[in-house]
């Protein structure tokens, strides 16, 4: 699997924290937190996402909701992605357990507080979140299981252990050639040893034979 960024980690832990203790997990729980003074209304007959922002707030800093819906948007597209991502991986599934509705909301903005809206324009955007946020996410223990390992799965856990592996052989091999090149070393200057002490012997039996050569010839006389 792809590598995870720290926020798409958080949110998996998260998800798995609320689907502890509930069966019923959408996107609304998993963001519910991020969502103070605000509502995700999403219209399906018109097919339209709105961001509705409490206007008083609005009117203290007009800037924050702005803001908001640009990081929320791109945030919330990154976890619609990942749970299609996890589904692909078959770590988890998305099923529609209620019928179709025409419109929807979640979120914190107070009930009948009046709200600024401003809407989505990506068209691929509003698709995902209105296919995406009426559907429960069901938990495979293989998405804890690869939560508990660090954010790894089998084959990956398998596929770092062939590396350090493949790393370890390579350092034997690497050794084992550093030995051989040391006997080599040893053995060619052993080598020159034995030649050089056979010269020496050599030179001495000459030597030795001209001494008793001479010896003898003086004898002679």
């Amino acid at each position: 699997m792809r590598n995870l960024s720290q926020q798409e980690k958080e949110f998996i832990v998260k998800l798995l924290r609320i689907a502890d203790t509930s069966n019923n997990v959408f996107i609304s729980n998993i963001v519910y937190d991020e969502l103070t003074n605000v509502d995700i209304y999403l219209d399906y007959e018109q097919t339209k996402v709105d961001y509705r922002y409490d206007i008083k707030v609005y009117n203290q800093n007009t800037h924050l909701f702005a803001d908001f819906a640009r990081d929320f948007s791109w945030k919330i597209i990154k976890y619609f992605k990942l749970l299609k991502y996890l589904e692909n991986n078959e770590m988890l599934f998305l099923y529609q357990e209620g019928p179709d509705e025409k419109t929807s909301r979640f979120g914190r903005l107070i009930h009948k507080n009046n709200f600024i809206s401003a809407g989505i324009n990506d068209k691929d955007a509003i698709k995902l979140i209105l296919e995406f946020s009426k559907k429960t996410i069901v938990i495979n223990e293989s998405i804890r299981e690869y939560v508990r390992n660090d954010f790894k799965t089998k084959d990956d856990i398998r596929h770092f252990e062939n590396i350090e592996l493949s790393k370890k052989n390579l350092a034997v091999a690497q050794r084992s050639n550093d030995t051989a090149y040391t006997s080599n070393e040893l053995a060619r200057k052993s080598l020159r040893a034995v030649k050089i002490t056979i010269i020496i012997t050599i030179i001495f039996f000459i030597l030795g034979s001209l001494l008793n050569f001479y010896i003898a010839s003086i004898n002679k006389f």
